[in-house]
């Protein structure tokens, strides 16, 4: 339990260093808040129950344990985009969350797959990431064609494999329903679906 009074530590720290945007994201309606909002949301339930009952199973450990690297990997990204290149401008950058959005996806794609399979040709998704982070960075709203060329691009990679992908914010969704958890969202990015 010592160990995991650490990982409960840090996400009282990541709170207090990155609510402040959260909520100004959850305020404006953020496509990214609706992203993060599963992960949030249930770490904020394990750690409630963690320190208000004491509930230290061995499930709980895991799942916040996963929730928090994945906040924090995710959440490192968007601080750069939102802070750097739109200097924390809400507005402006919640016109371009989609592409942020789907380079989140990416990330999350290729960590997921490099676990299943480290021969995995990622090479037309790659050219889609450097396609967003060109279009973010010149403020393209070309949408669709991004989307489509995701679309295609993951479609093309999850067709070789043997199992049904499902991705952490899918999973955290069903986490939280099965915690009773109510979201105010359930817009996600589930792979063979249009994004």
């Amino acid at each position: 339990m010592e160990q995991f009074d650490f990982v409960l530590k840090d996400f009282v720290n990541w709170k207090m260093d990155n609510v402040e945007i959260i909520e100004r994201f959850k305020h404006h309606g953020s496509f990214i808040y609706d992203r993060l909002e599963p992960v949030y949301a249930v770490l904020n339930h394990i750690y409630d129950a963690v320190v208000d009952q004491n509930e230290q199973s061995e499930e709980f450990q895991t799942i916040f344990q996963v929730g928090l690297n994945y906040l924090h990997a995710q959440f490192e990204v968007i601080r750069i985009y939102f802070e750097k290149l739109f200097e924390s401008d809400c507005e402006l950058f919640e016109t371009y969350t989609p592409l942020v959005g789907y380079l989140l996806f990416i990330a999350d794609l290729r960590a997921d797959l490099e676990e299943v399979d480290d021969n995995i040709d990622f090479t037309e998704l790659n050219e889609v990431e450097t396609l967003l982070e060109n279009m973010i960075a010149e403020r393209r709203d070309e949408f669709e064609y991004a989307a489509n060329r995701l679309n295609k691009a993951t479609h093309d990679i999850v067709k070789h494999l043997d199992f049904h992908y499902v991705g952490i914010v899918d999973i955290f969704i069903e986490i939280a329903e099965n915690l009773n958890i109510e979201l105010s969202t359930h817009k996600t990015m589930v792979l063979g679906k249009e994004l």
